[in-house]
């Protein structure tokens, strides 16, 4: 009896690993998954989410910030974000590696934030497009493997397998939808890591699908959740909702930053020297 177990347990691993082996066979490469992604991301060439956006309130760590905003995102790197009801010193324009937004007024322009990135993946006009964007995320395009996002099995491209902080892009196993991005930049020696998720697909229209939860993470914490309450694509979007010069030429920018008038070190230095010469 004992051999009889020992016989179908051994059997039983054989047929398991000749299973593996038959799912690795069967695994598409990188190449031919990104090309089934475009097919779904060139029907979108820009869309207009009306959203709340949460984000943790560094105050009170259990707690969320809540916004009502107005995303509009447009091929090949544009995106708008207007506050809900506000002036529009709420808003914020990204474009060609650029982040232009409004404080009091008056302009501040620096460079794009990594997490800005997240409607390139979204609007894909090709395979090509893809390749160099994940390229850029130091994505490992020669490696592809299987995995889970919840429920959903997920063609993941990069890797090494289990290695949740390498640079890797997830794509729906059926649908090839794009469901995640790990992806990181260098710059000056120091790396920036981002973890953007697209989740709960919904039909907006035939044969036509956009994530209704996008979250974004950071240092493995929830940066930010954006939660759409309603989707159109491909509408006439004004050219002058992506246009950083005109936006940048309507308001003047922020000072600078006042230089102190002396470093804190001599100041401190000078105030010793003064009590010293007053307790002689």
């Amino acid at each position: 009896m004992p051999r009889l177990i020992i016989s179908i347990l051994g059997l039983a691993l054989s047929i398991s690993t000749v299973g593996l082996e038959l799912a690795h066979g069967y695994l598409l490469p990188p190449q031919q998954i990104l090309e089934f992604v475009s097919k779904q991301t060139e029907k979108i060439y820009n869309f207009r989410f009306e959203v709340v956006v949460e984000s943790p309130d560094p105050d009170l760590p259990d707690s969320m910030i809540r916004k009502e905003m107005v995303y509009y995102a447009a091929r090949p790197d544009f995106l708008r974000m207007e506050m809900v009801g506000e002036a529009e010193d709420s808003t914020i324009l990204v474009g060609s590696g650029k982040r232009l937004a409004l404080v009091d007024g008056h302009l501040l322009a620096e460079s794009a934030r990594h997490e800005d990135i997240f409607p390139a993946l979204l609007d894909a006009d090709s395979s090509q497009t893809l390749e160099m964007l994940l390229a850029a995320e130091q994505v490992d395009l020669g490696q592809v493997h299987l995995s889970r996002l919840g429920k959903q099995i997920a063609y993941v491209i990069g890797g090494p397998p289990r290695e949740v902080e390498a640079p890797q892009f997830w794509c729906d196993k059926d649908n090839f939808w794009p469901i995640r991005l790990i992806g990181r930049r260098s710059s000056s020696g120091a790396d920036d890591l981002v973890d953007i998720r697209f989740l709960s697909y919904q039909e907006v229209a035939g044969s036509v699908w956009l994530p209704t939860i996008i979250e974004i993470y950071r240092q493995d914490h929830l940066f930010s959740r954006i939660t759409v309450q309603r989707a159109s694509f491909n509408q006439r979007l004004p050219d002058s909702l992506f246009d950083l010069e005109k936006f940048a030429a309507k308001h003047p920018p922020l000072a600078p930053p006042k230089e102190p008038t002396e470093k804190p070190t001599e100041a401190l230095e000078e105030m010793r020297r003064y009590l010293e010469k007053k307790y002689e």
